[in-house]
């Protein structure tokens, strides 16, 4: 590509040569109409990660407002830290955000004639102090998810699976998240237990299995009314032999994943007879699903290099129900190692986003020493269904992303060997939000005891009546705290003029 510059008003024609063959273009360049540009922001200072609207108006030189200018905006600036330099984004619409404090000067042209106008910009400061709690320790072989519930007692109870090992599930009572108590376990045939999840009433739990002896896999129905002493009611096999690595229960309705290529949906009204009602693909060669989630009657399928599918399957959006999947929204990216998604909807703007997770061991699993992670959490502004557009990332260097929860604006991810961070989401997002120090703080879970000593790997995060549970790939389940703000007793804004 070649870009060439329209110095005066005239007739021009270009000619480009490659191997003998010559292609020609005639442009007319006419005399720029543009006479000066006033250009406003809807702040003058703002704090990094904040998205600042510039808006640019031409007139000519009758003072006439100019219509249709395709103005190209453009950034410099100065950090107050002699140590680092000035970055961020500026789009073109007008949207521009800062990733590092300083003095800044936003700039809008439009062939001869520009504008600038300087901003200033301070410290996100949001960091708190975020302190482990307690941890249920399961050392003799690794954890997958979990899921934290209240019981039908008003107690609060955790479930936690296991990974390539015996097929066992532990209950736990983390009514007193510094006191965490193993109540219960059941063992199923599989060598992995890799999800699981609970009814809303709190009164079934279902897991999934991966690795059974006699090669059916499908998923186990628990009753857990009684956490301390959980009964097997069924266990469901019909198209699900080639092992469920993820599942969800909504409504009255499991989504199980079958064989990593599409999921069914079970109606377990009668726990006892699951039904199946429905199935979900996407009728594509090599074809592939990670794993399901369900929000609101809409069904966000995680389909690695086919994206994210929205599925009605009772929403009503669509037409859909759990018999009647329906796909109506989709966005897929290039590295197409997309693991899970998470949609929410900013409180403090009211956009629908949703944050689709990647997941990348560049060099495999090993089971018995810390693994390599990659990937990073892309955030697509879905508030236009027909047309996602993806504008914002999560990404902690070197360390790659799993499961995510996100509450009042704020993310909880687990960053597999990079631990549980707290990200604050609030208001318009745009660029990289790591830079932006929108991180609030985080913990290591790795455990002295651990199945591999030392070694943090969160594998999945879940707000939970003020705590923040986690499990972790090598220590089991635990619990966190986020604590108050501290007053700022620092100077990092002291640059501010």
């Amino acid at each position: 590509v070649n870009n060439i510059k329209a110095v005066k008003p005239g007739s021009v024609t270009l000619n480009a040569t490659y191997e003998g063959i010559t292609g020609s273009l005639n442009l007319n360049v006419l005399k720029n109409p543009v006479d000066y540009i006033n250009l406003t922001s809807s702040v003058d200072q703002a704090r990094t990660g904040d998205v600042i609207q510039l808006k640019a108006v031409a007139y000519n030189k009758k003072g006439q407002i100019l219509d249709n200018i395709p103005f190209e905006y453009s950034f410099k600036g100065k950090s107050f830290d002699k140590s680092n330099s000035a970055s961020g984004l500026v789009i073109n619409d007008g949207r521009f955000v800062a990733d590092v404090s300083g003095n800044y000067l936003v700039s809008a042209s439009i062939g001869n004639i520009s504008v600038s106008k300087a901003l200033n910009i301070y410290e996100r400061n949001v960091k708190r102090d975020v302190v482990k709690v307690g941890t249920g320790l399961v050392n003799d072989k690794h954890t997958s998810d979990f899921w934290v519930f209240e019981g039908v007692d008003g107690r609060d109870y955790a479930v936690t699976g296991t990974w390539g090992a015996d097929g066992t599930s532990y209950f736990w009572d983390v009514t007193d998240p510094a006191n965490i108590l193993k109540i219960d376990s059941v063992q199923v045939d599989a060598r992995t237990v890799n999800d699981v999840k609970v009814s809303e009433d709190g009164r079934i739990a279902i897991i999934s299995r991966e690795g059974a002896s006699n090669r059916k896999n499908g998923i186990i129905i628990i009753d857990v009314s009684n956490p301390r002493d959980v009964k097997i009611i069924s266990e469901y096999t019909k198209n699900l032999t080639g092992g469920v690595h993820n599942l969800f229960i909504y409504q009255n309705h499991v989504y199980a994943l079958s064989a990593g290529q599409k999921y069914y949906i079970l109606n377990i009204e009668d726990p006892i007879n699951p039904v199946e009602v429905g199935m979900f693909e996407l009728g594509k060669e090599g074809q592939a699903i990670h794993d399901v989630w369900i929000e609101d009657g809409i069904a966000y399928s995680s389909n690695w290099r086919d994206g994210v599918y929205m599925v009605d399957v009772g929403n009503g959006i669509a037409g859909g129900s759990p018999s009647n999947p329906v796909a109506f929204g989709n966005y897929n990216y290039a590295s197409g190692a997309h693991h899970a998604t998470y949609p929410f909807k900013s409180k403090s703007t009211g956009k629908f986003y949703t944050v689709l997770g990647d997941e990348i061991f560049p060099n495999g699993i090993d089971v018995n020493t810390p693994n390599e992670t990659a990937g990073f959490l892309h955030f697509v502004d879905f508030s236009d269904v027909d047309n996602p557009l993806e504008i914002a990332r999560y990404e902690l260097p070197g360390h790659g992303s799993h499961n995510y929860w996100i509450e009042d604006d704020i993310l909880y991810v687990a960053m597999y060997s990079g631990g549980v961070r707290v990200v604050d989401i609030s208001g318009d997002l745009m660029g990289d939000l790591y830079k932006q120090g929108r991180e609030i703080g985080y913990i290591l879970p790795g455990n002295k005891d651990g199945f591999i000593p030392f070694a943090t790997m969160a594998w999945g995060a879940q707000l939970y009546k003020g705590h923040v549970f986690y499990s972790d790939w090598n220590s089991g389940i635990g619990a966190a705290k986020v604590m108050p703000v501290k007053p700022d007793n620092s100077k990092v804004n002291q640059y501010l003029n």
